[in-house]
């Protein structure tokens, strides 16, 4: 894996270091080793993973940590869109985050970060916006009794209706073009069809990956779906892994087989002792006032969920990991000098969401 990065030198002092005066910075290459690295240290949110993904840079300081950022070009100079939390143990994030932002051209929009740091960007001057909901399972608690889990005890007895089977397989032991040809055929059902999404997610990686788990299933002996699980740490210990990537034949969907594959790699996590589950998060679902926001950002936020459903499924994915009766947690968009109109404009033409020839992934 090729990344980018820049390397910047130790923060002055403030009376020698003012905003108005941008440390510079060169890039270099960083190994995909130190990454990991600092991953299983301080990759501590779910989507801590995503800042793998291609087409991301990499801003770091000395030895604290980094920064995964994609820039997007707008006419009034490029927008560095943070899509995760910054890989850093929590009391070096405001010194990292401070040079990050004088160092690197452009101005900095933060999307899909959690509380503890929307309240550190909140110190440094940024207004916060609840932006979505993250759903989490703990798994030494999960159980499918009760009336709220009904449709998921009806998926978890797939097995009963169907030959079905799941495994957790290598690249090599599954069948690539069966893969891709899954791939290609859900997308042809949502509205951006002929290209992955990012940011918010990971787009998909179907060769083998650091510590990323992959199940397929198997109906009547064709593979039929498949579920992608990034891994995220704290303190060189596992926290739990991601649901990031889940697909399956048009066919095979609605007959409960994501949910099926999700529950028995729920089961073999559990026996293994890891401790939670994300679902990930569910874009615009529970965004609501809190203190500190851009009242706009909110409304474009809300409108957005309730009428742009043709444009991405924002309802429909935040019931279906609802269903799973998880830990809720709000997670932000923070952002400085930055309207509305122009946040929205980024993050749909970030996303993938918004059409034209640009993408953060060419």
């Amino acid at each position: 894996m090729t990344v980018t990065h820049i390397a910047a030198t130790a923060e002055p002092a403030a009376d020698v270091l003012m905003p108005s005066q941008p440390v510079p910075a060169s890039p270099v290459r960083l190994p995909s080793a130190q990454l990991e690295s600092w991953l299983c240290q301080h990759g501590r949110q779910s989507s801590s993973y995503f800042s793998l993904q291609q087409g991301c840079r990499h801003y770091s300081l000395d030895s604290l940590g980094f920064v995964p950022y994609i820039p997007v070009p707008t006419l009034a100079g490029p927008v560095n869109v943070v899509f995760t939390d910054p890989v850093a143990a929590p009391n070096q994030l405001p010194r990292l985050l401070r040079q990050f932002e004088r160092s690197v051209p452009g101005r900095p929009l933060y999307v899909g970060v959690g509380p503890q740091m929307a309240d550190t960007l909140a110190g440094l001057g940024h207004r916060t916006n609840i932006i979505g909901t993250e759903f989490a399972v703990d798994l030494a608690r999960f159980s499918l009794r009760g009336r709220a889990m009904k449709q998921l005890r009806h998926a978890s007895n797939l097995h009963r209706r169907h030959a079905v089977s799941v495994m957790e397989l290598p690249a090599v032991g599954v069948d690539q073009a069966a893969v891709a040809a899954i791939s290609d055929a859900w997308r042809q059902g949502k509205a951006v069809k002929h290209r992955e999404l990012s940011l918010l997610t990971r787009p998909p990686v179907f060769a083998d990956e650091w510590g990323v788990r992959k199940f397929y299933a198997y109906l009547d002996g064709q593979l039929a779906g498949y579920v992608f699980f990034d891994p995220y740490f704290d303190n060189g210990e596992l926290v739990g892994y991601c649901a990031n990537i889940l697909r399956a034949r048009p066919e095979a969907h609605h007959s409960g087989l994501l949910d099926y594959i999700i529950l028995q790699a729920m089961t073999r996590f559990r026996e293994e002792g890891v401790p939670e589950l994300s679902l990930g998060i569910a874009p615009l679902h529970g965004v609501r006032a809190c203190s500190g926001e851009q009242p706009m950002v909110r409304r474009l936020a809300q409108l957005f969920y309730r009428h742009g459903n043709r444009l991405y499924a924002f309802a429909p994915l935040a019931y279906h990991k609802s269903r799973y009766r998880g830990r809720e947690t709000p997670w932000y968009l923070c952002a400085r000098d930055l309207g509305a109109a122009r946040i929205a404009a980024v993050l749909l033409r970030g996303t993938g969401l918004l059409g034209g020839n640009w993408s953060p992934n060419r």
